[in-house]
């Protein structure tokens, strides 16, 4: 029995090691025939593909076999692509499709290559990874192009549906590239396997914040049925997952859990927990001098010990010391785990007396070093360092979706 398939995908950057593989494959497939291509120049892609995933619309799917990229494609806005609209442009005529996409760049997209190791061919796996590429997007018409000497590859792509526009000769080549094209929104359900039993799913990596998700969601468990509200990664949780977490595990997270925003989440997903990691950064507790006092701030802060209301405060002195959590250089440290546990709304009398355990030795830990900081504070020293230990910054949640 054949190993099943996996598709992954990544929008706007990839890991490193996600290119050396693509970049291997890419090489064996196109120095072969019909292709021929130079393997040094091939080779480039590790190179100019980074770049072409990060423009408007970049996306990258791997198919993967026994944790074996066997199968890629690339695609992003046609208004990103320059030689695009120039290839476009050789093809437009009036009420043509290249001539409507020049019009509205970017209401197309351009699938810039596709490739499959030659052992795993016959499985659908191009099929697979095009519609995966194509799903969910908001680009109404799809463009693709291969070598005219690619004969099988022209044919297989016309059984899906596209309709090839014409020929464009290649500069500096002797030979042309066909170019064909479909509605993206006829293009996806014809690529779907009508049989269900060769049903394949599409893997989401989301990110789920502990203070965002603890506070008011349940616990999740792998192979649970979830919905969550997804919003796109943007500049601002890009730079501080990399700051946090690293850019390579940054690079594997497609989206962001969150439901405390005002408005509707841009993507409701809806799917099966495959897998649940936490992921956590060595850090160590460390103390500062707190910052003078500005002028006519009150030498300590209330603390309400009445009934809510009641306006009965006791003066609790400022520290001498200011505490923070100092990340250690290191990757960070990902485990996976079969449960995601709240930290509110604990189910179950034996989760709750865990709970009130934890809580109680937190506090005694808390009251520890509140002492000790003290004792530092009346001899004029600073607390050293507390000890390396692992700090939750959040969860990754991998998600398969039923595209069928």
């Amino acid at each position: 029995m054949m190993s099943p398939v996996g598709y992954t995908s990544f929008t706007g950057s990839a890991p490193d090691g996600v290119w050396g593989e693509v970049t291997r494959l890419f090489v064996a497939a196109f120095t072969a025939e019909p292709y021929n291509e130079d393997a040094i120049d091939l080779a480039t892609i590790r190179q100019w593909g980074p770049e072409h995933l990060g423009h408007r619309g970049g996306r990258l799917v791997i198919a993967t076999v026994d944790s074996r990229i066997v199968g890629f494609a690339l695609a992003h806005g046609l208004d990103a692509d320059p030689a695009w609209l120039g290839i476009l442009a050789q093809l437009a005529d009036s009420g043509s499709a290249a001539s409507a996409a020049l019009a509205r760049p970017s209401d197309a997209v351009v699938v810039h290559e596709l490739a499959v190791s030659e052992d795993q061919r016959g499985r659908g796996i191009a099929r697979g990874c095009l519609a995966a590429l194509l799903q969910d997007r908001s680009e109404t018409q799809t463009f693709i192009g291969v070598y005219e000497r690619a004969t099988d590859a022209a044919a297989m792509y016309r059984s899906w549906g596209l309709t090839e526009l014409g020929r464009v000769p290649m500069p500096g080549d002797a030979i042309a590239l066909r170019v064909l094209n479909a509605p993206t929104m006829e293009l996806v359900p014809r690529l779907r396997p009508a049989n269900p039993e060769s049903a394949w799913m599409i893997r989401r990596t989301l990110w789920l914040s502990p203070w965002e998700w603890d506070c008011c969601g349940g616990p999740l468990e792998t192979g649970q049925r979830v919905t969550f509200s997804v919003w796109p990664v943007d500049d601002g949780q890009r730079t501080w997952l990399t700051d946090e977490i690293g850019a390579d595990l940054t690079a594997r997270i497609d989206g962001v859990e969150m439901h405390h925003e005002e408005g509707p989440a841009p993507e409701q997903l809806s799917g099966t927990l495959s897998r649940l990691s936490t992921v956590s950064v060595l850090s160590r507790l460390v103390h500062t001098e707190r910052p003078p006092l500005p002028l006519g701030a009150l030498p300590a802060a209330r603390r309400l010990i009445g009934p809510p209301g009641s306006g009965v405060y006791i003066g609790v002195p400022h520290s001498a010391f200011v505490r923070h959590h100092e990340t250690v250089p290191g990757p960070p440290v990902v485990e996976e785990t079969p449960r995601i546990p709240p930290r509110r709304a604990v189910d179950g009398d034996d989760a709750r007396s865990a709970a009130r355990a934890r809580s109680a030795a937190r506090a005694a830990e808390q009251a520890a070093a509140d002492a000790e900081a003290e004792a530092h504070a009346a001899l004029g020293t600073v607390p050293p360092p507390g000890e390396v230990e692992p700090r939750l910054v959040g969860y990754l949640v991998e998600l398969e979706l039923d595209v069928d």
